[in-house]
């Protein structure tokens, strides 16, 4: 059962990954409340990132999470077409965090 989480949690840092990837390319290239909803959201993952392993603090991340989720709604609702994948997997990852799923060791 160890190995599913382990696995789950390999595939939840790709998705976030390319999510902040994707983010940061929309900040670059677009404008209006798209560049913003997704400036947030980069300011939100790296914060959440920091906090998770710099300073291996879960209780803030987890405080963290869910401002992460609202916005990551906010970015799918502002998004288009299949590019609503990468917000909806870090509404999945807030979900897990939020939810006291992810542990720091």
């Amino acid at each position: 059962m160890m190995m599913i989480f382990q696995i789950a949690g390999i595939f939840s840092g790709i998705g976030l990954f390319l999510c902040t990837m994707y983010s940061l390319t929309q900040i670059l290239l677009t404008e209006g409340r798209v560049r913003i909803a997704h400036a947030v959201l980069f300011v939100l993952i790296l914060t959440v990132m920091a906090s998770m392993f710099f300073w291996r603090d879960v209780v803030t991340a987890q405080v963290l999470a869910w401002p992460l989720g609202i916005v990551a709604i906010w970015v799918t609702w502002e998004e288009t077409r299949w590019y609503r994948i990468f917000p909806l997997l870090v509404i999945v990852f807030a979900a897990t965090l939020g939810g006291g799923y992810v542990a720091i060791s």
